[in-house]
C-alpha cells in the first residue's frame, strides 16, 4: 500500500513510461508491489493520462484490464514531465 502520494505519483509515473517507451505494461517490471502498480495503472485510466485502455472490477476489487493500442494523452505526457 502507497505511504504517500509522492510515492504513488512515482508508480504513475513508471507506468506512463512503460507505455511512452513501448514496453509491455506488466507489474513484473516495475519497482513495486504488483497490486500498487496496478492501482497505479487505474489511476492513469482515470486522469485519462493513457488512451486505449479501459479496466473493471470484479468481485475481488480488483482491476482487470482490456487494452488496445495504448498510448500516454498529451496530459500524460505533462505528467511525465513535471514529476
Amino acid at each position: 500500500m502507497f505511504k504517500s502520494t509522492k510515492e504513488f505519483e512515482t508508480a504513475i509515473k513508471e507506468a506512463l513510461i512503460m507505455v511512452r517507451d513501448e514496453k509491455d505494461i506488466n507489474s513484473d517490471g516495475s519497482t513495486f508491489q504488483a497490486d500498487d502498480f496496478w492501482e497505479a495503472v487505474v489511476e492513469c485510466v482515470d486522469r485519462r493520462f493513457l488512451s486505449g485502455i479501459n479496466y473493471q472490477r470484479t468481485m475481488d476489487g480488483k482491476p482487470h484490464f482490456t487494452s488496445r493500442g495504448t498510448r500516454v494523452t498529451y496530459s500524460g505526457l505533462a505528467f511525465i514531465e513535471s514529476h
